[in-house]
């Protein structure tokens, strides 16, 4: 049951910004059209549902207002850095929680614990794994810290090798080292969450891991993947066709991610 639910919960968090029109506008209509080789080009507006709070609403909306610049790798680290810091303190302001820096298999972590942790989630950890582009950290705390608050169980947030420094595959070997240095460690029950470019490493762990827990090794027990990069061969149809309507996350900007 769990499994089938995943796939779910990735499609509908990446089909968001399809649907970012203000509350009671339409920014587009559903359509399709057919090229003589018989290729579709459809068109599917998603509502904005009913649960999302109008402070997100307000923000899934000024994304169709606004097209990201050019900026250096350099800026972009700056930039998310100054966001990371500030929305941390802000995370952890209202989701109180331990916060210990740890190495984990020769990785950078944050451990996090919630104040009080039931009986029954002793011995389960979450990983998480931030967004970022690969090349930098939009996350880490601001994801982890409402989670193991919440949800009260222990996440470790992994602060992987990044690009263009690290190539690939320095982010995948270092959170499979993690997940291997937490069994080490006699954790048993743990589970995988990523977002974005830790969304699209959530899946590549996953796969690694189940595929080695059939020759016996300690399976993961869920994954979610939150709007993960998973297309970097750049082939997708709805690069193209979804193009004004996802001003958010474009080709240009996936294929300097490939570059990175």
């Amino acid at each position: 049951m769990a499994r089938k639910s995943i796939p779910l919960l990735s499609l509908l968090i990446c089909t968001l910004p399809l649907g970012c029109n203000k509350p009671g506008q339409i920014a587009s209509q559903d359509s399709a059209t057919f090229d003589l080789d018989g290729t579709a080009h459809i068109t599917r507006v998603v509502p904005m549902p009913s649960t999302v709070s109008l402070e997100a609403q307000k923000w899934l909306a000024s994304l169709s207002q606004t097209t990201p610049g050019p900026e250096s790798l350099a800026e972009r680290r700056k930039r998310t850095d100054e966001w990371r810091v500030s929305q941390s303190a802000e995370a952890r302001r209202l989701f109180p929680v331990n916060v210990e820096e740890a190495t984990v298999a020769g990785v950078r972590t944050d451990i996090i614990t919630p104040l009080t942790t039931p009986e029954a989630n002793r011995g389960r950890v979450l990983i998480n794994l931030h967004g970022g582009g690969f090349n930098s950290d939009s996350g880490s705390l601001i994801e982890g810290v409402p989670i193991s608050n919440l949800a009260k169980i222990k996440v470790v947030s992994v602060y992987y090798r990044l690009a263009p420094e690290n190539p690939f595959p320095a982010a995948v070997t270092d959170v499979e080292a993690c997940y291997r240095g937490l069994v080490a460690k006699g954790i048993k029950k743990i589970a995988v969450v990523g977002d974005s470019a830790g969304g699209g490493l959530a899946l590549v762990l996953l796969s690694i891991i189940r595929a080695q827990a059939k020759k016996g090794g300690v399976a993961p027990v869920g994954g979610v993947a939150i709007s993960p990069v998973t297309d970097l061969a750049l082939t997708g149809e709805s690069y193209r066709t979804r193009a004004e309507a996802d001003p958010y996350f474009t080709k240009s900007q996936a294929a300097g991610l490939v570059a990175s």
